[in-house]
């Protein structure tokens, strides 16, 4: 590729990201100036009074964070498209916002299919599309993004390092929320659950497994929290939901991890310091990605809880440097000892 052409292209996805964001942020106006406020007014079903949160979400604070800022700054990047990664990472926290507003849509979706109420709004203003369409707005446009930021990895060239590293993260941030909004939702759908989750730190992914401890096999459902561990068992509702009830957890600070064992390339193991040598479970994932990605955030996990203990350790040891002079090891044999990853044949 030559680099007028590199140019010439990532003008043109910046081109479209502008346009498109330009038409998002039109979008939610138009839902929060016509269909808002029909829910204050006298002839609201009654099943529909107090269900403004249910029905929009936050699509409030998508609009003002999309119009007062994310906007503005995109166009900034207009004749720098390289730019752009940096946008969405400035940002990363308030792009959280679509994981929540995907894990209300459904409930969303089920009141509107129940009422005519706002179709009769649409038959107002002449429009072919309904409430529903526009609600899906959010949900299609940080798709989109995903689009475009990969199209414009494709484009950088080998010269354009930083640029490159930000737009992958920016990718990533947003690959995330994708599939967090998917995750908070199944989430939703944990029972006989004696653990308060919402102390457990965010949950950073959840899939399926077969879990073996010691001549037991299993098939388990497994979220990964910050702070837990957690395995439930899937089981159908008479209505044909997923449902997934509480099997066991553990705190991942109690927790090491090897990041492959056997010959499948499948497995990992964790185990505690705590209990006997034979007290370990396997975990086998159904593709490689999928056993990457969750050895590769437990690892983080476990590297972050190490260095805390670490600091800590060291703050009181210069707290009582005299009843305990010389613990400085201690803490380096606790990373050692919980980072262990070496891989068992």
């Amino acid at each position: 590729k030559t680099c007028m052409h590199i140019r010439d292209m990532l003008q043109r996805i910046m081109e479209e990201l502008l346009l498109t964001e330009l038409d998002y942020v039109r979008s939610l106006g138009y839902i929060l100036t016509h269909y808002v406020p029909l829910l204050a007014r006298l002839d609201v079903p009654p099943d529909l009074r107090g269900q403004r949160g249910t029905i929009f979400g936050n699509l409030e604070k998508l609009y003002d964070f999309h119009c007062q800022y994310f906007l503005q700054e995109l166009e900034a990047c207009r004749t720098e498209p390289l730019r752009v990664g940096r946008c969405f990472l400035r940002h990363r926290e308030s792009f959280g916002l679509y994981a929540l507003y995907s894990k209300n849509k459904p409930q969303s979706d089920a009141l509107i299919q129940q009422h005519t109420f706002f179709k009769r709004k649409q038959l107002e203003l002449r429009d072919s599309m309904d409430l529903s369409s526009y609600l899906l707005k959010p949900v299609q446009r940080i798709s989109k993004y995903s689009l475009l930021l990969q199209e414009m990895l494709g484009e950088c060239g080998p010269q354009q390092v930083s640029e490159r590293q930000e737009i992958q993260a920016a990718a990533e941030v947003i690959r995330f929320q994708l599939r967090h909004g998917n995750d908070l939702l199944t989430m939703d759908a944990i029972r006989d659950c004696d653990v308060n989750l919402m102390e457990q730190g965010q949950l950073i992914r959840q899939d399926e497994f077969c879990v073996m401890f010691r001549k037991k096999k299993a098939l388990r459902r497994v979220f990964l929290f910050q702070d837990l561990i957690l395995f439930t068992k899937a089981k159908k509702t008479h209505r044909g939901d997923d449902v997934y009830v509480y099997k066991q957890s553990f705190k991942t600070c109690d927790i090491g991890l090897t990041h492959s064992c056997g010959d499948s390339g499948l497995c990992f193991e964790i185990w505690f310091r705590r209990r006997r040598a034979q007290d370990t479970y396997i975990l086998q994932a159904e593709r490689q990605d999928i056993k990457q990605a969750w050895t590769a955030d437990l690892e983080q996990i476990l590297w972050e809880q190490a260095l805390k203990n670490r600091g800590e350790f060291q703050c009181l040891e210069s707290q009582i440097p005299k009843l305990q002079p010389d613990k400085s090891d201690a803490s380096s044999t606790d990373v050692a000892c919980r980072m262990r990853c070496s891989s068992k044949q």
